[in-house]
Formats: C-alpha cells, structure tokens, sequence
C-alpha cells in the first residue's frame, strides 16, 4: 500500500465499507482509497499480521479502520462477521469483493482439490458475501453499492493464458454474478458493479505468474474501484463491468 494520506474528499463519510482480500494489495489500496473519502474501512482476510499492519498504518493518518480475520469461503464465518459489523457500526454501505486466489496448472493434470479450492473462494467467496451484504441494505432507505473483482480474463475475446482454465472460469461467473445481482439490486438502491483489470502488480501475481510484468499498480485499480463506490460519482452505474487493459 502507498503511503497514506489524510482524507481529501470525504464525499463517504459516514458510511461503512467492507473490503475482502484486505490486508494488502488490490484490496489494501481500496481501503485507503475509500478512507480518504472519509468511509470506516473494515477489512477483511485470513492474514491476521497483514490485517494488522494495514489497520495500523491506516490509523496513523487518521483514517477510520478496523479488520476481520475472515475465510470468506467459510458460510458460517462471512454470516458471523457480517452479523458483527452489523452490531457495532449499525450499518453496511460497501461491499468491495476482492479476495481471490490465482492458481496455475495445465488443464489436463490439474487436480478437482485445487479447482474447487480456487472457486470456494473466488466465486463462492463472493456469493456468500454479497448475499449477507444484501440482506443489510436491502432494509437500509439508501440502499448501497457492491463492487466485484473481476479480472480481464473473465471478459470474453480477450487474451487467455495456458494453464489459468480454473481462474479464467471464476472471473466469468464474477462478471456473470455482477450482471445478475445488478438487475436485483435495483428495486432496493443497490448498485452492483465490477472492474476487471489484466496484470497488476500484486504480491500473487508475483507468486503464481512471476512471468508477468507490468506497470499497472494497485493504487490505479483501487481509484476506479472507489469511483464506483461513490455514488456522487457513480449513482447512475450499476452493472458495469469496467475492462482495464493494463499498462504492460
């Protein structure tokens, strides 16, 4: 994450925004992004030590966080902490689902364990989310706004790589799932929209793509992710997929 910043625009304040996948990359430089615009970041993800070092950094300028320990693959766990944000914010105005895991074999010899482990938490992950995140704004007057992760890869006629077949197939069902909940949302003020970036220079695609370089930093993803998520600057959006063809 950048160094961070006191707010500059606190066109969220008041509101509370939870971001999965939050304890560093993509998910990290949202939840300062969405700081400085004055929201109560929650973040969210298995890493307690990179949890805390991101809350911590966060409160140092002044910026209102806290964190989750959360598998988002886990039901009974993304219930409980919704339940809890519930309880002591009173309120969720943000869902931001980012948490992923990118996983490379060739299709052939890849085992169901590591397919299925990729999908419980890159779509089923979301799924649970965004399904609690409903049943909060659902009776919430204003409504509220999901954003999913996508990924360029989940867009079609664009260009695949050999040996990503399981996360490929995820981010397809994220841009599905986008389209879908968008058309529900809109009875009860929720907005559902996604990004999907290419390369990103990120701690996983560092790990599981060492291959791959690029330009694009998560500070870049997390300002359009934050765009959307505003509804002073995006209320009329919802069920946009935004491609964002990476600067390679």
């Amino acid at each position: 994450m950048s160094d961070v910043l006191s707010p500059v625009s606190p066109t969220l304040r008041g509101q509370v925004a939870l971001i999965t996948g939050g304890g560093r990359g993509i998910g990290a430089a949202t939840a300062q992004a969405l700081a400085r615009k004055g929201a109560h970041v929650v973040i969210a993800s298995r890493s307690a030590a990179e949890l805390d070092a991101t809350v911590l950094q966060l409160r140092a300028a002044g910026l209102a966080a806290s964190a989750r320990v959360l598998d988002v693959a886990d039901e009974a766990a993304v219930d409980a902490v919704f339940s809890d944000i519930a309880a002591t914010l009173g309120r969720l105005d943000i869902l931001v689902n980012n948490a992923a895991i990118l996983l490379s074999a060739p299709f052939a010899s890849m085992t169901m364990a590591d397919w299925d482990r990729l999908m419980a938490i890159n779509l089923r992950g979301a799924v649970l989310c965004a399904r609690q995140a409903f049943r909060l704004m659902m009776v919430q007057a204003h409504g509220g706004s999901l954003v999913n992760v996508s990924s360029l890869g989940g867009i079609a006629n664009t260009v695949k790589f050999p040996g990503y077949a399981a996360y490929t197939v995820s981010k397809f069902a994220l841009s599905g799932l986008t389209e879908a909940l968008a058309a529900e949302g809109k009875t009860h003020g929720i907005r559902v929209n996604a990004v999907a970036p290419g390369a990103v220079d990120t701690a996983m695609l560092r790990q599981a793509a060492p291959h791959l370089r690029t330009r694009t930093g998560p500070a870049e993803i997390a300002r359009i992710i934050a765009f959307l998520c505003d509804p002073g600057e995006s209320g009329c959006m919802t069920g946009a997929i935004l491609p964002i063809d990476s600067n390679l």
